[in-house]
C-alpha cells in the first residue's frame, strides 16, 4: 500500500500545518522562527504553557466526540 506524503504541523502555531510562513523554510526543521522560540526560554515556556492548556481543553472537553453506537431495540427495552 502507498504511503501518502504527511504534513508537516507547525509547532508554534498549535493545530496548524506548517505553511512555509518564514522565508527560506523547507518545514519546521529548518524554520528560523521555531528556532528562536525554542532558543529562548521565555518563549519556549510561553509555548510549553500553550500545549498544556490546549491539552487540558482537550481532556475536559465533552464527549460529543465520541462516536455514535445504535442500539438495538431489544437492547434498550422496546419491544415491537
Amino acid at each position: 500500500m502507498p504511503q501518502r506524503p504527511s504534513d508537516p504541523r507547525c509547532p508554534i502555531r498549535l493545530g496548524e500545518p506548517c505553511t512555509l510562513c518564514f522565508p527560506g523554510a523547507s518545514g519546521p526543521q529548518d524554520c528560523g522562527l521555531v528556532y528562536l522560540v525554542r532558543s529562548d526560554p521565555e518563549l519556549r515556556e510561553e509555548l510549553a504553557a500553550r500545549r498544556r492548556e490546549r491539552h487540558a481543553a482537550r481532556l475536559s472537553a465533552p464527549a460529543a466526540a465520541a462516536p455514535v453506537t445504535h442500539a438495538s431495540a431489544s437492547s434498550i427495552g422496546v419491544s415491537r
